[in-house]
């Protein structure tokens, strides 16, 4: 078995990981998963809430990610499931293309995370972590900051109980600065 392990761990990074874990360890292991499960699974419910999907999508997204990365993942200290930011991107993506709450939007949803996860896995065959050492650290909060707003304001309605609609007049005013 050690020899297996030590041939396959580096795709699957499991066998090594078992072979080598502490059993003094399950116990906080257990505490730290179910404290993690209590924050993540509602949190993930909102999220898909907030991508246009049905709620059942987020306890999807909260446990698949999760199952996979226990099989190939290489950290023991890292949390994997849906966030802020990628809700905010599919929601925007799929926007012109289709209307949250219906098949199409599910369906596209799906393919997105079909390609993502293909880039991912090309990604890491090729090696190219190194990529992300080149995002500084403003961008990046700058980049969590403005999702963090734009999701808000997204809201706004369901937090202040609001019901926004277009006037006439901004319509026009839309289209005529659209076709400058």
């Amino acid at each position: 078995m050690a020899n297996f392990a030590s041939k396959t761990s580096h795709w699957i990074p499991l066998f090594q990981t078992v072979a080598t874990y502490d059993r003094r360890w399950i116990a906080n292991d257990l505490m730290a998963g179910l404290s993690a499960a209590a924050v993540q699974i509602p949190t993930a419910v909102a999220y898909a809430q907030l991508a246009g999907l049905p709620p059942i999508t987020g306890l999807y997204t909260c446990i698949l990610p999760l199952v996979a990365y226990v099989l190939f993942g290489s950290s023991r200290q890292l949390m994997v499931g849906p966030d802020s930011a990628t809700c905010a991107m599919l929601a925007a993506t799929l926007a012109p293309l289709a209307t949250a709450g219906d098949q199409r939007y599910a369906e596209l949803s799906a393919a997105v995370a079909v390609v993502a996860a293909m880039a991912c896995l090309i990604g890491r065959v090729m090696r190219l972590g190194f990529i992300a050492d080149f995002l500084s650290e403003p961008i990046l909060t700058g980049f969590l900051n403005g999702v963090a707003l734009n999701i808000m304001l997204s809201q706004r309605n369901k937090i202040f109980g609001l019901k926004l609609h277009a006037s006439r007049g901004s319509r026009r005013a839309c289209r005529q600065f659209s076709s400058r």
